[in-house]
């Protein structure tokens, strides 16, 4: 397995994946101007895990600027997609791995993510990756 930045070129798999994830119609064209948007910025990291031609799941990792203590920055995963026929296999695992070692890389001093609550399964595995429930907000603007 290995892990690189999303492209423009990965829109249409990538809308597969986010359709599955949040059951909803996307959009293509907006989703290739966005990644042709965020392969730009050093501080986003669309992060694909590959085996050959083939992209395994997804996460993306945003790299956040804090103002507390020595200013450090803090890492926020968001839009975790792992395809169905690898779900268990380690491919998330190995994904949280890449993007926290991005992270620490780049001066992250901890990593933040929200999940609905429905996603059981995803929660145990958020915990077992090392995440603590602490409790928190979410609202749609």
């Amino acid at each position: 397995m290995f892990f690189r930045k999303a492209e423009p070129k990965d829109a249409e798999i990538l809308q597969v994946f986010m359709e599955e994830l949040v059951n909803a119609p996307g959009n293509k064209e907006l989703l290739k101007e966005k990644l042709q948007k965020i392969e730009k910025l050093d501080n986003y990291y669309l992060c694909l895990a590959c085996e050959e031609d083939e992209i395994l799941g997804t996460a993306m990792g945003i790299l956040g600027e804090d103002i507390c203590e020595d200013c450090r920055n803090f890492l926020v995963i968001e839009n975790v997609f792992v395809r169905k026929e690898c779900r268990g296999l380690g491919v998330a695992a190995k994904i949280f791995q890449e993007l926290e070692n991005w992270g620490k890389n780049n001066n992250a001093y901890y990593s933040i993510l929200v999940s609905e609550d429905k996603r059981e399964r995803a929660h145990a595995f958020y915990e077992k990756a090392g995440y603590k429930k602490m409790g928190g907000f979410k609202k749609m603007l």
